[in-house]
């Protein structure tokens, strides 16, 4: 059977290109839904990305898998976070462990993912002459294979799946209930898209006080700027529905455009981290080639990080050209914009039912929600 295909491998292979990955569903949340209605449609809505996600991480189906639970792990976490003032701590304290856990299993296989298709390849590519390119990729596939078999273990194991029935049951039986002040069972039964324009607030504050001067700012720094970036999309994707969608979707779309550059900076760092431990991997005339290809692919992509800077400038100039959506307008003129931008549809494709509420709106009568402690980043 030389020349013929094991049929075992050969239905393996049909059954893992039928195992698909899903990007993560807009929550439903409607015009007047409250704070917390919203909040447990988050986090069902991230409990079932994850779910959509395992059988293509456990199969290994398509590189896209483990990227998609990672991002439903962090969009859960940044929900958790977003919300921390107006839910009990101890219950926060033990989902934000809980899910930074699952964020720590799932990381390697997507950072050894990334390495190869955003960092090794573009350089062997470049660099066909290279040789020792290919003992390097050598190490690295094995080590991404040991990263996917701790994925795997993980999705797995009783911890996960009793993350999943917990995540569910405390959303959809609003157990923050459970232990929570009188002030933040109040602020929680105000209206999602006034907590909303509070939550932004806050976000964008945050990302404009740690940018200074953008163009001097050190690596580090530019990694902070970028994690609130972050938090402030995921929040815009979670409430983007609520206001006017032609508000919404340049903004959203420059904090795309940003979080994207900032990620090709970061994506090295994060390479410089991993091709510290290919050469501990091999011995002898192996580790010096190893590590002679790692210095390789550092050295070339340093080479071309200049051209990058000028459009991560521009990215950043760009975010900081777009009006915040959630703003309530300043002139006559715009109040008028912004009354036939009303008619719009959503922010984003998920139904909601119910009356549009007007962005500019203030509705008489709801608390503010209460002051919050400072969160940790992600």
């Amino acid at each position: 059977m030389n020349d013929m295909e094991n049929p075992a491998e050969g239905k393996a292979a049909a059954d893992k290109s039928r195992v698909g990955w899903r990007k993560a569903k807009t929550p439903a949340i409607a015009p007047l839904a409250t704070a917390e209605e919203a909040l447990s449609r988050i986090v069902v809505a991230g409990a079932e990305h994850l779910r959509a996600n395992e059988a293509c991480v456990l199969a290994r189906a398509h590189e896209e898998g483990i990227h998609q639970m990672r991002v439903a792990s962090r969009r859960l976490r940044s929900a958790l976070t977003l919300y921390r003032g107006f839910i009990p701590d101890e219950q926060y304290r033990y989902l934000n462990g809980e899910l930074k856990w699952l964020i720590r299993e799932l990381g390697g296989a997507r950072d050894w993912d990334v390495f190869v298709g955003g960092v090794l390849q573009p350089v062997a590519e470049a660099m066909p002459q290279e040789k020792t390119l290919a003992r390097l990729t050598r190490v690295v596939e094995s080590m991404r294979d040991e990263a996917y078999a701790r994925a795997a273990a993980a999705i797995k194991s009783q911890r996960y799946a009793g993350l999943m029935l917990l995540l569910k049951a405390w959303a959809e039986g609003r157990r923050w209930h459970d232990g929570a002040t009188h002030d933040q069972v109040a602020s929680l039964r105000t209206l999602a898209v006034d907590l909303a324009r509070h939550l932004f607030d806050e976000r964008y504050d945050e990302t404009l006080a740690l940018s200074g001067n953008f163009a001097a700012l050190a690596a580090e720094e530019r990694h902070a700027v970028r994690i609130q970036i972050k938090k402030l999309r995921y929040a815009t994707e979670f409430f983007g529905m609520l206001f006017a969608r032609r508000q919404v979707t340049p903004f959203l779309a420059a904090m795309k455009a940003l979080q994207d550059q900032l990620g090709l900076n970061n994506d090295l760092e994060v390479a410089r981290g991993l091709l510290k431990m290919a050469p501990k991997r091999v011995s002898g005339a192996e580790r010096r080639d190893v590590a002679f290809a790692a210095g390789v692919v550092i050295g070339w992509h340093s080479h071309v990080s200049g051209h990058r800077e000028q459009s991560v400038l521009r990215s950043w100039d760009r975010f900081l050209g777009r009006r915040p959506f959630w703003k309530p307008v300043a002139t006559d003129g715009e109040a008028g914009a912004e009354v036939a931008h009303a008619a719009d549809e959503p922010a984003t494709s998920a139904a909601a039912d119910g009356p549009r509420v007007d962005e500019a709106s203030e509705p008489a009568g709801v608390a503010r929600p209460p002051a919050r402690r400072a969160a940790s980043s992600s």
